[in-house]
């Protein structure tokens, strides 16, 4: 089987690599030859940010072997049927150790689950529908993407447990891609919902402690 890794020098590319050490791996900014190459991809992994993997979608729309990991699926919606999506829940940290990846049926093209299951035999494979998809990562993506995006230590030599917690969630977006992080709470439908609900909570603070 020939496998295409585009942005392959990004974080998840360089995963997926190690998942498939035989493909074939073309940088973004290196993708000159990336016609020729998809002719003999059986798989081509869009290990790309948003735009960019809607760009390259839409530059071939003959092709069918586009798997699609971006962490928003309604921007995906428009090529349903065409391509393959998916949304790896593991990244470098936890690589290894959480084997869940998120299938979603009403954007990837028909009879495609059977070729995942193949593909990723070790992994757990989630079925999900755009929707459910991106009102769960509102959850357990976009909060901590906000929490994480709006904190900021002071550096402190004194550490207590509560402190500590802290600065895990402001670890966050360092530990990211920061395109993706941006992406991931731009795009999300649900963002604005979560932010307004962090904004009221932080009024009734406010109230709390007076002006």
């Amino acid at each position: 089987m020939y496998i295409l890794i585009i942005g392959s020098n990004g974080r998840l590319g360089k995963i997926l690599l190690k998942i498939f050490p035989e493909s074939t791996k073309i940088d973004i900014e290196n993708s000159n030859y990336l016609e020729s190459e998809l002719q003999k991809a059986d798989f081509a992994f869009l290990a790309t940010p948003m735009d960019a993997t809607i760009n390259i979608i839409r530059r071939f729309p003959e092709y069918d072997g586009f798997i699609d990991l971006t962490s928003v699926k309604s921007k995906m919606i428009e090529f349903a049927g065409k391509i393959i999506s998916l949304h790896p829940l593991f990244g470098p940290e936890t690589y290894g150790t959480n084997k869940s990846i998120i299938f979603i049926n009403d954007i990837s093209r028909k009879d495609s689950l059977a070729d995942m299951e193949k593909l990723f035999q070790d992994y757990k494979l989630i079925i999900m529908d755009a929707n459910s998809h991106d009102a769960l990562m509102g959850e357990i993506l976009v909060k901590p993407y906000v929490l994480s995006y709006i904190s900021k230590s002071e550096n402190s030599s004194i550490i207590t447990g509560s402190y500590s917690k802290f600065l895990e969630i402001e670890k966050i977006k360092y530990n990211e891609n920061s395109q993706v992080l941006i992406d991931t709470i731009k795009y999300n439908e649900n963002s604005s919902k979560i932010i307004k609900d962090i904004e009221k909570r932080l009024e009734g603070l406010k109230k709390l402690v007076g002006n």
